[in-house]
């Protein structure tokens, strides 16, 4: 089955992403990562899917949280690094460039890691789950996005 790739739906994942990453923003990184966790286990409750596709969407979390997890200490390194090349008296100008690709690679690799795991997700699924499924995560977006508008 072939899908569509959805800029919106790159776009909030690299939100939530940031909103793991980020400490500012109410707690811990892992803190974060298992209230965005918790909150994804609740949503995958909601869909009422047989309970092996639901067991197999709560693996995909598990798989996916840990790449995620690598990830984000990368980009975490990356931006510090990043940050002190910045502050330099004189940055050095190739030094910067060099992060830059690195913290935009790293980047990449998280939006990659959410697609995959949407992919695999839905390929579990009938058509009517993933237009389910798919609704669910839109109203979930869609109040993370109004939570971090608040703030």
């Amino acid at each position: 089955m072939k899908v569509k790739f959805n800029w919106k739906l790159a776009a909030l994942c690299g939100l939530l992403s940031a909103a793991l990453v980020s400490p500012a923003l109410g707690g811990s990184q892992g803190d974060m990562a298992k209230k965005f966790k918790e909150q994804r286990s609740q949503m995958i409750k909601k869909l009422k899917l047989a309970p092996e596709k639901e067991k197999a969407m709560l693996a995909l979390e598990d798989k996916y949280g840990a790449e995620r997890k690598d990830l984000f200490a990368g980009l975490k390194k990356s931006r510090d690094e990043l940050q002190a090349a910045l502050a330099a008296p004189k940055p050095d100008e190739a030094k910067i460039k060099d992060l830059v690709t690195a913290l935009t690679s790293g980047q990449e690799k998280v939006f990659a890691s959410f697609k995959s795991q949407r992919d695999e997700e839905l390929a579990l699924m009938t058509p009517v789950e993933q237009g389910k499924y798919l609704m669910e995560m839109w109203q979930w977006h869609r109040q993370m996005m109004k939570k971090h508008q608040k703030k």
